[in-house]
């Protein structure tokens, strides 16, 4: 591909006409460079970018970009300045990719919490009908339900080099629809600035991602970045900040509630406990019986997100609605195994989140059940959440046991004495630093009919620590706790299964 094709004439500086060189890769990366490729200078938070320059020279790429505040002078590669080269970055790799928006609809989802699920529930409509349909969401990429991603894949949105490769192979096996969730970060870096979504989707909004935000105001307003660039927006009237978001975007708005006047809502909520909900959707004159197989009201929400995206695509509500009323569960939330004990696992990683899980399944409790939940922080994140995650659980739960959960670079002991300052007392919780032995010991420690919640990690096959990423599958040591647990009680009775 042409200079010219790949970075327009408007977007960079030169002292020289360029046009012509010919870029067959672009990289922000110096282990990657070659003659044909267009390295970009990307400024960095933990290094001076400067530092690496004089050893990009020598390996002579086609050309080099960087913001104009840098200095770099070469008789030998082209230097092209422009104002901000994150913002360029990802366009670059939208036309390297060749990506055609007229051929796919995109959808964005964004908030604190319910982004997968939310996102998850549309994905499956889709699918339900027969559309081809791509999915970038938290740990997983899909392509008509194929995951294309690695065991370690992690992001909830790629990075631009990767995000628009994935957007060209949806495209190549001609996916209609992509949804998306969409992160803070990728908004405050821009990631998506050169899609234009159909339809975007504000879930709610609760402090988290404090170590990278300034404060909650600056995290809200790089979420709002988002209805900036949609043509239809989706909020939850029912959250102080998805309001606001309501109040002040300039594209075409629904409001979805509960318990506040909206476009969307959900009334006559029926509640089974672990067996899902019922409730009837109304939006206009649609009235439509929703049936969900996931409990909790804080899902009825995220069915909300995606039946009124559903209706924005074209959809019609009742067919929307019975495609998702064949959702069995989702992997990682509120996901269910149920043996003589019930052992929820989930991917919570929030003080609200958490939250609404465990007074969820507290909620759920008959005679003498108990809840243990199990649960750790992640290492190199916002470390003012952990002592009130702490609080949350102590306050729904009748045993704690605090564990590990990726623990990045950090100490996890470090971890540990952060959370325990949550708690109040110490007769309800106890702490053993293996996952796999806090998991064991509540499974096995667990009365028949007990629930044993086993949150942050969801859907993760892996567990990161200084070693890096290593194999970690929580529900392969469930598998083997509640064997050995059977094994332990044969001859028990009065056992009565939980529904």
């Amino acid at each position: 591909m042409k200079l010219d094709d790949l970075i327009y004439r408007d977007e960079y500086k030169s002292h020289s006409y360029v046009g012509n060189i010919n870029i067959m890769k672009i990289s922000t990366s110096a282990e990657e460079i070659d003659r044909e490729t267009l390295f970009v200078v990307i400024k960095s938070i933990k290094f001076d970018v400067r530092q690496i320059i004089n050893y990009v020279l020598n390996l002579k790429p086609a050309a080099i970009l960087c913001d104009d505040d840098i200095e770099i002078s070469s008789e030998d590669v082209p230097i092209l300045t422009c104002e901000n080269t994150r913002t360029i970055l990802p366009y670059l790799y939208s036309r390297i990719y060749r990506i055609d928006y007229k051929k796919t609809r995109f959808i964005g989802i964004t908030g604190t919490n319910g982004k997968t699920t939310s996102a998850t529930m549309l994905e499956h409509i889709l699918k339900a009908l027969g559309k081809k349909t791509g999915f970038i969401g938290t740990g997983r990429i899909c392509i008509n339900g194929r995951k294309i991603n690695g065991i370690s894949y992690s992001m909830t949105t790629p990075d631009p080099k990767y995000l628009y490769s994935v957007i060209r192979e949806m495209q190549n096996e001609e996916c209609e629809y992509i949804v998306m969730e969409v992160s803070s970060h990728a908004l405050f870096f821009d990631k998506v600035l050169p899609i234009r979504f159909d339809v975007a989707a504000f879930t709610n909004l609760s402090d988290e991602h404090l170590d990278f935000h300034k404060n909650t105001e600056d995290y809200y307003n790089a979420k709002l970045k988002l209805f900036s660039r949609c043509d239809i927006g989706i909020f939850n009237l029912d959250d102080e900040y998805a309001k606001r978001a309501y109040s002040t975007s300039d594209c075409k708005k629904i409001g979805f509630a509960i318990h506040s006047p909206a476009d969307v809502y959900a009334s006559d909520i029926v509640e089974r406990g672990l067996l899902g909900t019922e409730y009837t959707f109304i939006g206009g004159k649609q009235k439509t019986r929703v049936a969900l197989h996931i409990g909790g009201v804080y899902n009825v929400y995220n069915s909300l997100v995606a039946l009124s995206a559903a209706e924005s695509l074209g959809i019609e509500t009742t067919v929307a609605a019975k495609a998702l009323n064949s959702l069995e569960y989702i992997d990682g939330r509120l996901e269910i195994i149920r043996d003589r004990i019930t052992v929820i696992i989930d991917y919570a990683h929030t003080e609200k989140a958490y939250e609404n899980l465990l007074n969820f399944l507290n909620s759920t409790k008959i005679s003498r059940q108990k809840l243990i939940t199990v649960f750790g922080c992640g290492g190199d994140r916002d470390k003012t959440k952990r002592a009130k995650i702490a609080s949350v659980c102590e306050r729904f739960s009748d045993y704690v046991i605090v564990t590990t959960d990726n623990s990045r670079s950090e100490s996890s002991l470090d971890i540990i004495r952060d959370i325990l300052r949550g708690f109040s007392a110490t007769d309800k919780r106890c702490v053993i630093t293996s996952r796999e032995a806090a998991i064991r010991k509540a499974i096995l420690s667990a009365n028949d009919g007990d629930i044993v919640a086993i949150v942050g990690k969801g859907h993760e096959r892996y567990s990161i620590d200084r070693r890096g990423i290593v194999a970690f599958d929580e529900r392969s040591i469930i598998k083997k706790a509640l064997a050995q647990r059977g094994q332990d009680n044969e001859d028990s009775s009065g056992y009565s299964p939980h529904t």
